[in-house]
């Protein structure tokens, strides 16, 4: 039985509808007068024409969450008690409405959510709420106000943090800073407690080897596309020894692995934004190189998108990454480590193009769905790569689960806990693992908390006699005997 989200919605719906120039189209509240006409308006705004759909479904939930409790619990008519009403909202997504004995006045009938669900939902409506105050000539749901002592030292140092990683800090607004540090929002969500950064679970490195053999093993007997799926073994390599996300191998192109000309029998991959990403090919009919990007030519040869604006199953999320060489290619390179399995993935990748991938697709993704049927050939979906890979981790006896680093995930976790062990500089392993900022690897860096405990307790045998001697001669403890 599937666990109740925290927030069903009560008076409102929301779906996607199909919308020119919005290839996975717009998210849409509908209520009982039809489209919410105003959330139309805030996500058109230009700022906001590019961002992603899953942002759009939180927008989306967050405004209908306060709509619904508008509808439950009737705003007051008096203006001033405007904010104590969003104040009595958080608290709803706080504490929930049902009370102790199952009944809920509200009649919403929301479960406590998270602090940090709650903090994401009130800048959502802040947000939504300043620009319909803005275009209505309204005053705002949420104003802000003069910040006291506490809360401007914070900010203050919340912007300087911020200003020591940014590389454009030389690039600094004062002015807009000053505003920061000293303007606050009359309602604000809960704070959620400070937890310690620890390690991420990271892929077990003496089981990779075994999942590969092992777990991608589709029978005893044949040859080598007949005993293995080479397809997966090659994504959870680019994963696990590239270090990329896996949503990233879902955008390569089959000429987007080439031998590598400096290391003679090891594979040179490159990874292309999937919109920018320049593609060379032969017209047909000049028999002339021509160099497009690749938004162009998936539209222009094959009537596609790239998979990062799709929508549905085959969509294929994209992070922007930090990319190793910029306009007119826009592509980063994988880097493997150690580098022999550079050399692993140029021998699966000959025997999956010769023996594999057939001819004559309407795509030109490298990665293929191989079930028989009439879907054999298309693009190799995301969820069904996912699903396999559970079914191999498990088939070596692993449990699957992020705890253990037993997901996909884990295997890049894996990868960049590799490149800290062995001790690379930290600029080496911002470019391995492309990260923009080099912050985003310090979670590598934090030890695991079985070896702070460890740690630890080393520690304190070295230090213990000695306290112990003091504490034991001066008090009368009856355990002094089993001590001294």
């Amino acid at each position: 039985m599937s666990r109740r989200r925290t927030a069903e919605p009560k008076f409102h719906e929301t779906l996607t509808l199909p919308v020119i120039g919005r290839p996975d189209g717009m998210r849409v509240v509908i209520t009982e007068h039809g489209v919410m006409q105003i959330l139309v308006r805030f996500f058109d705004v230009h700022r906001h024409r590019r961002r992603s759909h899953a942002w759009q479904r939180k927008v989306c939930r967050s405004v209908g969450l306060l709509y619904d409790y508008t509808l439950a619990v009737p705003p007051p008519t008096d203006a001033r008690a405007r904010t104590s009403y969003l104040s009595d909202f958080v608290q709803a997504l706080t504490a929930g409405t049902t009370g102790h004995d199952g009944s809920d006045t509200t009649g919403l009938f929301w479960l406590p959510m998270s602090w940090n669900t709650i903090a994401d939902v009130i800048g959502y409506v802040n947000q939504f709420a300043d620009f319909c105050a803005k275009e209505l000539e309204t005053p705002s749901l949420n104003p802000e106000t003069a910040a006291n002592f506490a809360e401007r030292v914070a900010a203050y140092r919340q912007l300087d943090i911020r200003n020591t990683h940014s590389l454009l800090k030389h690039l600094g607004n004062a002015k807009a800073n000053h505003k920061i540090a000293n303007t606050s929002r009359e309602v604000v969500a809960p704070r959620a407690p400070k937890v310690t950064e620890k390690r991420p679970p990271f892929f077990p490195r003496e089981s990779f080897p075994i999942l590969l053999t092992q777990g991608f093993r589709r029978r005893s007997r044949g040859s080598l596309t007949e005993q293995y799926n080479l397809r997966d073994m090659m994504i959870a390599l680019l994963e696990r020894h590239g270090g990329l996300r896996a949503s990233e191998p879902f955008h390569m192109f089959v000429t987007d692995v080439r031998e590598d000309r400096h290391h003679p029998g090891h594979a040179e991959v490159r990874l292309y934004h999937p919109e920018l990403g320049k593609f060379s090919y032969r017209n047909p009919l000049t028999g002339e190189i021509e160099h497009v990007n690749r938004r162009e030519f998936l539209k222009t040869h094959y009537g596609r998108i790239p998979r990062n604006l799709k929508s549905g199953k085959e969509h294929a999320g994209w992070k922007e990454l930090m990319l190793d060489h910029g306009a007119p290619d826009h592509y980063a390179v994988v880097r493997w480590f150690p580098q022999e399995m550079g050399q692993v993935f140029w021998e699966l990748y000959q025997s999956y193009v010769r023996h594999v991938l057939p001819s004559g697709l309407n795509h030109p993704y490298l990665f293929i769905n191989e079930s028989p049927g009439p879907s054999r050939g298309e693009p190799y979906k995301l969820d069904t790569y996912h699903k396999n890979l559970c079914s191999a981790i498990r088939r070596i006896g692993l449990e699957v689960g992020k705890d253990f680093g037993t997901t996909s995930h884990g295997f890049r976790h894996a990868y960049g806990q590799d490149l800290q062990d062995a001790k690379l500089d930290s600029k080496i392993i911002q470019i391995c693992l492309h990260h923009k900022s080099p912050m985003s690897q310090v979670v590598y860096t934090q030890p695991e908390l079985r070896e702070v405990s460890r740690k630890l307790g080393k520690a304190s045998q070295r230090l213990s006699s000695g306290i112990l001697h003091d504490i034991y001669a001066q008090l009368p403890l009856a355990s002094r005997a089993t001590h001294f």
